[in-house]
C-alpha cells in the first residue's frame, strides 16, 4: 500500500507463488488479496504441461520457472510481459474513465442554475 500510495498514477502487479501443495494455496490468497488492496493485478507462474503436477513443491514461483521449467527464462519474460503489458493497458483504461468523469463534472458544476423568482 506504500508503494502504491508514493506512486499512485503506476500500475501495480503482484508476482505470487502457486502453493498448490500448501492448504490454502497460501502464495496464490496473498498476492491475490494485496493485488486487491492496490487495485492491482495478480499473476502467477505457468509452468510447462506436467512439471507442476508432477512436483507441486518444486515448481511454485517465478525463480522456479526460471531455473528448473523447461520453460526457462524465455518463459519467464514472455510471461511477466504480457501481464504488464496487459496492468498497463488496464491502467490506461481507468486513467481516462477517470478522466472523463472529472471533465462531466467539471462541467455539470458549471451549468447555469435556474433563478428563482
Amino acid at each position: 500500500k506504500a508503494l502504491h500510495a508514493k506512486f499512485p498514477d503506476k500500475p501495480v502487479v503482484i508476482a505470487g507463488d502457486d502453493d498448490q501443495a500448501l492448504k490454502n494455496n497460501p502464495g496464490k490468497t496473498k498476492a491475490k488479496e494485496a493485488a486487491r488492496a492496490v487495485g492491482g493485478t495478480a499473476v502467477f507462474p505457468i509452468f510447462a504441461p506436467g512439471e507442476q503436477a508432477d512436483n507441486p513443491k518444486g515448481f511454485t514461483d517465478f525463480n522456479d520457472l526460471a531455473s528448473k521449467s523447461a520453460l526457462g527464462v524465455e518463459g519467464l519474460e514472455r510471461q511477466v510481459q504480457t501481464a504488464v503489458g496487459k496492468a498497463i493497458e488496464k491502467h490506461q483504461v481507468r486513467t481516462e474513465q477517470q478522466a472523463q468523469k472529472q471533465v462531466q463534472t467539471q462541467k455539470e458544476e458549471r451549468r447555469p442554475r435556474a433563478a428563482r423568482l
